[in-house]
């Protein structure tokens, strides 16, 4: 049975290098919010170096997928 989450996706450049899963917004955008303050687009960071990370609904299988309960 699959649950309505909200996936957290951190991304290096083009490269997805995390997805973790929330129940709740309010967690997502706290670690998202946490993620791209400490590197924000003033440092001198290539396109390539660059950490952004964004909040988007997902539907995943809580059996098969850890999500993190907030």
């Amino acid at each position: 049975m699959t649950k309505l989450v909200f996936a957290l996706v951190t991304t290096l450049g083009t490269q997805t290098i995390s997805t973790e899963y929330f129940t709740g917004i309010d967690a997502c955008l706290y670690y998202r919010d946490k993620l791209n303050t400490n590197h924000p687009y003033h440092h001198k960071h290539t396109k390539a170096e660059h950490v952004h990370a964004v909040c988007i609904p997902a539907r995943v299988d809580p059996s098969l997928q850890q999500v993190f309960d907030y």
